[in-house]
C-alpha cells in the first residue's frame, strides 16, 4: 500500500512538472523521464504564446499608469508640460509602438496629450510607420491631431515624400488638417508648394489664414510676383487680406513700396488701416522722420491714433527729444 501511494505521489509531481514544461532531471526511483506528447507540447506552447503577449500588454500599461500619476496630479499648466515631456522623453524608440498601443484604450486628457508627443517623436524619425499605426484608428479628433503631427514632421524631413503620402489619405476632415499642417510647413522653405496645397482647399477661415500666411512668405523673396498674384484673387474680401499682408512683408524692405501697394491696392477700410499701422512700426525702425511725414497725413480716423502711438514709441527710443517735438506738433 505504501509503495502505491509513493507511486501516486511521484506520478501527481511528474504530470505537474509536465504542465510546466519542466520536467525534474532526477526523477523518483522506478520512474522514468519521458518527454510530453505532440499534444502537451502544443499545450505548452499555445500558454506560453498567451502569457509572452499577456506580458507584453502589462508590460507597456505599468509604464504608461505610472507615467500618467505624476503628470494628471500636476495643476499647474507649465509644470504638467514639462511633466509630459519628462514622460514622453523616457519612452524608448523601440517602445514607441507598444505604448500607443496602451495609450489608445485610455481615455484621460494626458493619455491624448502623451499620445500627440510620441506620435510626434515617432514621425521624425519613421513617418511612415506612424501614419501605418494612425490609419488603424478610424475618423476620430484625435487621429486627425495625429495626422497633423505626422504632416509638419514628415514635411520638414522631406516635403516631396509628405506630398506623396497626402495624396494617398482618404478624402475628408483629417486630410484637410493635415493638407493645412503640411502646408504651413512648405510656406517656410516653398511657399509656392503652399499657395498650391491650400487652392485644393475648401474655402474656409483656416484655409485664408494658411493662404495669407504663404503670400506673406513669398512676399519676401518675390514681392512683385506675390502682389500681382494676390491683386487677381477673385474673392474681394480675401483679396484684401492678401495684398494686406504683402504691403505689410515688403515694408521690411521697402516702406515706401509698401505705403504704394497699401494706399492704390486697398480699399479704404478695417484692411487697409491694420496694413498702414503695421507698415509704420516697420518703417519707423529704419526712418522714423520720413514715417511721421506720412503719418501726419492720415485722415482722422482710429487707425491714425494707432499709428502715431507706434510711430511714437519707437521713434522715443532712439531720440526722446526729436519723438516728443513731432508729437506736439500733432
Amino acid at each position: 500500500m505504501k509503495k502505491l501511494i509513493a507511486a501516486g505521489v511521484a506520478l501527481s509531481a511528474l504530470v505537474l512538472a509536465l504542465a510546466l514544461h519542466q520536467v525534474d532531471p532526477n526523477p523518483p526511483v522506478g520512474l522514468k523521464s519521458t518527454p510530453p506528447s505532440d499534444g502537451s507540447q502544443r499545450i505548452i506552447k499555445a500558454a506560453r504564446s498567451r502569457n509572452l503577449a499577456t506580458d507584453a500588454v502589462e508590460a507597456a500599461r505599468p509604464v504608461s499608469a505610472m507615467l500618467f500619476a505624476k503628470v494628471e496630479a500636476e495643476t499647474d499648466s507649465d509644470r504638467r508640460n514639462e511633466a509630459l515631456e519628462r514622460a514622453a522623453k523616457s519612452i524608448s524608440d523601440a517602445e514607441l509602438p507598444a505604448q500607443l498601443d496602451a495609450l489608445a484604450s485610455e481615455t484621460s486628457p494626458g493619455a491624448a496629450e502623451m499620445s500627440l508627443l510620441l506620435v510626434r517623436r515617432w514621425a521624425e524619425s519613421d513617418p511612415a510607420a506612424a501614419s501605418k499605426w494612425i490609419s488603424r484608428l478610424g475618423e476620430s479628433p484625435q487621429s486627425r491631431a495625429m495626422v497633423k503631427q505626422v504632416a509638419v514632421a514628415w514635411a520638414g524631413a522631406d516635403l516631396t515624400a509628405a506630398a506623396s503620402w497626402l495624396d494617398t489619405l482618404p478624402e475628408g476632415e483629417g486630410k484637410q488638417i493635415a493638407t493645412i499642417g503640411l502646408a504651413y510647413e512648405a510656406a517656410r522653405t516653398e511657399p509656392l508648394t503652399a499657395l498650391d496645397l491650400a487652392g485644393v482647399l475648401p474655402p474656409t477661415r483656416e484655409r485664408d489664414d494658411l493662404l495669407v500666411h504663404a503670400v506673406s512668405q513669398w512676399a519676401g523673396v518675390d514681392d512683385s510676383a506675390a502682389a500681382t498674384w494676390a491683386m487677381k484673387v477673385p474673392d474681394l474680401s480675401l483679396r484684401q487680406r492678401l495684398v494686406a499682408s504683402v504691403a505689410i512683408a515688403l515694408a521690411e524692405q521697402d516702406a515706401v513700396a509698401a505705403v504704394r501697394l497699401a494706399v492704390n491696392g486697398l480699399a479704404a477700410g478695417e484692411e487697409q488701416d491694420r496694413a498702414a499701422v503695421s507698415i509704420v512700426q516697420r518703417w519707423a525702425q529704419q526712418s522714423p522722420q520720413t514715417a511721421a511725414s506720412w503719418v501726419a497725413q492720415f485722415p482722422d480716423i482710429p487707425s491714425r491714433d494707432a499709428a502715431v502711438q507706434n510711430l511714437f514709441s519707437i521713434w522715443a527710443a532712439q531720440d526722446s527729444e526729436a519723438a516728443e517735438n513731432w508729437r506736439r506738433k500733432l
